[in-house]
Parts: structure tokens; C-alpha cells; sequence
């Protein structure tokens, strides 16, 4: 069934527990109780941002005090000592759009890390960075994709995704590429052979139209393309942002888990996979959302500095750590790798 942003919003509205029913039972002829994991690390490669979101705690603008960026030395020393220690299948990099980091700086740090660590998968940068770079290099966004595929970029997450509503991106992030311009790019990507995941950040400014608006939009590109891996939905996490001033509560748990109902329901034969999305609202969450439709738990996120505090509150250190919370939930853990394959 196709569904249209009037069907989608008005899904939005429907009792959770139906909605939890009718996605529990998708997964279930989907995927039984198999529940994928990633063994992942996440590399944020700087704080320095001139993007400057109102909902973001951790960039840092060029010259301030807390301001770093890693080497391509110190990045890949860090990867390979997480490896070492935990054994990894996916780095996750991103940063910020830092004017003094170019299209080089990515080559040159894919490149070593593929030579010294062929089996990580490379998951890395956003839409948000391939327009800095275009911008930057002169480029076209193919030809700045194509550079990035060439150096050893596998797959590419959907960060700046937010909600894709210009009216909401102006108005929690004013300086940030708007929707055509993250969906244009990710068609780009999808055409190279680069599969993506798509992203949706809620509880904030946004409606629950505006969230049918960005489901819609996410589905009729995958329609076309049929690169999206996966749906990831997380929640507006205050901390200290600016944002966090004026909306400093969260929104609940059952929000999540609405979410990801309507997400498994709207994109049933379209995106494969739908995360839980633990790291927001938390582990237990997570668990409950393998019965609203999500089939994948996530990854380890080792060294993840985005939402820090949030990951220092989550009993998620190491991989036995998923493999017990998948567990304790009723579900069979299983290892993927960064496509999503099973892995023994």
C-alpha cells in the first residue's frame, strides 16, 4: 500500500498499542525474532562547525578553546585502538563543516584506514558535508561522491536529515542546507551504488504534519532509488543547546515507539530495516521498540561524543552488552555487518 501524507499523518494519530500490533506483526513475517547489531565505532573527526544548529551541544566555532581536530594519524591510531580492543565491523565518521578540513583530509583518511583495517567499513560524512565539500572543492556533489567512494567511503548516514520541512529547518537551523538539497544529494549517492541510511530527528518545533511531510518525502525517493537501508528516527535531545532553553523537556518514550510503528507500516516494501534508536531514550526503550516494528537495535558506539552524556547513561559498553539487552527482550541477537548482511 502507498501512502500519501494525509494517510501517514493520520496514522500518526492512531491508539499506539494498534499501531504496535499492526508493525509487531510485519516484522514478525519479516524478520521472526531475529534482532541485527553492529559492532560500531564512531569517530567524530572534529567539534569545529560554522553550521552552528540551535540543537546541537557539541560543535564548538573555529578558535575556541574546547576546538579539536584529529590528524589523519590520530584518527586512524583511534580507530585501530578501538578495534584491538573490541573488534569492529563499521566506523561511523562525522564532524562538523570545519573551513579548514578538505576533500583531501577524507581521501587521505580512508585510504589509510582501509589499508591498515580492510574489513571496518567506512560509514561517513552526511549530505550536510558533501555540500561543504562541494562548495569547497568547486565540485559537483557526483564528483565529490565519486572521490569519496574512490578513497574507500561504503555507505553513507543521513545526518542533517532533522525533519524535511524548510519552514522547521529555518527555524532550528537557519544555516543548514535545505530539503532538496539533502535529498538531491542522497539520489546522487544512491545512483553512485553508495547506500544510505535515512534520518529523522522529531520533538522540537516540528508538526506531526511536517513529520508525515518528511516520511512521504523519504519514500519517494527511495521509490525511485531504492538506496535507503535503513529508517532512524531518534528524539531532540536538549542538553545544553540553545534549543534545549526553549524546549527543555523530551518527549516520552511512546513517542518513539510511535515512530517506529509508523515508519515499519509507511515504508512495509520500501526500506528494509528500521532502528531502534537507543542512545536517545535509552536501552529499555530500545527493547520495546523490537515489538513496534524496528528490526535492527543499532551499534555499540564506541566513542561516540555527539551525545555523550546520553551514551555515559546506558549500560552499553561492549558487544556482550547488546547481545544481553537483545536477549532479555525475547529476541535472537544477531551480527550484521555495515549492508545489514548477517555475519557469524
Amino acid at each position: 500500500m502507498e501512502y500519501g501524507r494525509g494517510d501517514i499523518e493520520r496514522l500518526l494519530k492512531e491508539d499506539l498499542w494498534a499501531l504496535g500490533r499492526r508493525a509487531y506483526e510485519i516484522r514478525k513475517r519479516l524478520y521472526g525474532d531475529a534482532a541485527t547489531y553492529i559492532s560500531n565505532m564512531v569517530l567524530n573527526y572534529t567539534n569545529v562547525c560554522v553550521v552552528g544548529c540551535s540543537f546541537c551541544a557539541f560543535y564548538r566555532p573555529p578558535g575556541h578553546g574546547e576546538a579539536y581536530s584529529y590528524t589523519v594519524e590520530e584518527a586512524v591510531k583511534r580507530v585501530l585502538a578501538v578495534d584491538a580492543v573490541h573488534g569492529l565491523r563499521q566506523v561511523l565518521i562525522q564532524g562538523g563543516v570545519n573551513p579548514d578540513i578538505g576533500i583531501e583530509y577524507f581521501e587521505e583518511l580512508f585510504r589509510a584506514l582501509k589499508a591498515k583495517a580492510p574489513h571496518i567499513a567506512i560509514h561517513a560524512l552526511s549530505p550536510l558535508e558533501v555540500e561543504y565539500l562541494s562548495r569547497r572543492e568547486r565540485a559537483t556533489y557526483r564528483e565529490v561522491l565519486e572521490r569519496l567512494k574512490a578513497a574507500g567511503m561504503d555507505t553513507m548516514p543521513g545526518g542533517g536529515g532533522e525533519i524535511l520541512v524548510d519552514r522547521v529547518r529555518r527555524g532550528i537551523a537557519p544555516r543548514k542546507i535545505d530539503s532538496a538539497t539533502w535529498l538531491r544529494i542522497m539520489e546522487e549517492a544512491h545512483k553512485l551504488g553508495i547506500y544510505t541510511s535515512a534520518t529523522m530527528m522529531y520533538g522540537h518545533v516540528e508538526t506531526l504534519s511536517d513529520i508525515a511531510e518528511h516520511m512521504y518525502k523519504i519514500a519517494e525517493l527511495q521509490k525511485k532509488t531504492g538506496g535507503f537501508m535503513a529508517f532512524i528516527a531518534w528524539n531532540f535531545e536538549p542538553g545544553t543547546s540553545e534549543l534545549g532553553r526553549k524546549i527543555p523537556y523530551p518527549k516520552t518514550s511512546a513517542t518513539l515507539l510511535r515512530m517506529v510503528a509508523v515508519a515499519r507500516i509507511v515504508f512495509e516494501g520500501l526500506i528494509p530495516h528500521i532502528q531502534a534508536g537507543w542512545l536517545t531514550t535509552g536501552p529499555e526503550t530500545a527493547q520495546l521498540a523490537l515489538y513496534f516494528g524496528a528490526d535492527d537495535f543499532g551499534g555499540t558506539l564506541y566513542e561516540e561524543k555527539v551525545l555523550e552524556w546520553k551514551r555515559a547513561e546506558a549500560p552499553i559498553d561492549r558487544r556482550a552488552d547488546v547481545v544481553n539487552i537483545i536477549k532479555s527482550a525475547g529476541f535472537t541477537p544477531v551480527e550484521r555487518d555495515n549492508w545489514y548482511r548477517p555475519v557469524s
